[in-house]
């Protein structure tokens, strides 16, 4: 499952991340891709970060492979939602982590599952947390099965949920 980050949206909905990235935004960003990386190890995604790089001439249009995790610059002229919003037409992710409403609207139809910045750091500091404390997966390597794994996915009402959100939700239990 191919996960696309709006990297700086999610740094400044988590307070420890805002706080780094306040006070210098190389800083924000390399903590980021430290917490990144340590749940791709344990998750196996591949994780693509896209930052605005418009502003920086150094940065604008430039791609880089940081301990394992894709991080991405939107060249001049154009934004990182320009180019998160082309990753999701072009087939290029899976999830995308964002609370950009216009994000979320073309990746909706497009057939991505937009996932909450929120949501999306709770799940790494779980992967994070059970990696520390040396567990396995309860979703793979024949561990324990998540409470209600195995069930039909049903909404309000018992009733079956849609292809689309039964898509969704399968791609939020892998994270």
């Amino acid at each position: 499952m191919r996960i696309v980050i709006d990297g700086y949206n999610l740094i400044r909905r988590i307070p420890e991340l805002r706080t780094l990235d306040s006070q210098d935004l190389e800083a924000g960003r390399d903590r980021l891709a430290l917490e990144l990386s340590a749940y791709r190890a344990g998750k196996g995604h591949p994780i693509t970060v896209v930052f605005d790089g418009a502003e920086s001439i150094h940065l604008g249009g430039h791609s880089e492979k940081v301990r394992g995790v894709s991080v991405r610059y939107s060249p001049q002229g154009r934004s990182a939602d320009s180019v998160i919003m082309e990753m999701c037409r072009e087939g290029q992710a899976d999830l995308i982590v964002s609370g950009d409403r216009e994000i979320i609207d073309v990746a909706k139809s497009a057939g991505v599952t937009p996932v909450s910045p929120d949501l999306f750091w709770n799940k790494v500091q779980e992967e994070m947390y059970r990696r520390f404390k040396g567990e396995e997966p309860e979703d793979e390597g024949g561990g324990r099965r998540a409470k209600g794994a195995g069930r039909k996915a049903k909404g309000a009402g018992g009733r079956k949920l849609a292809k689309e959100q039964r898509k969704d939700r399968g791609r939020v239990d892998k994270l």
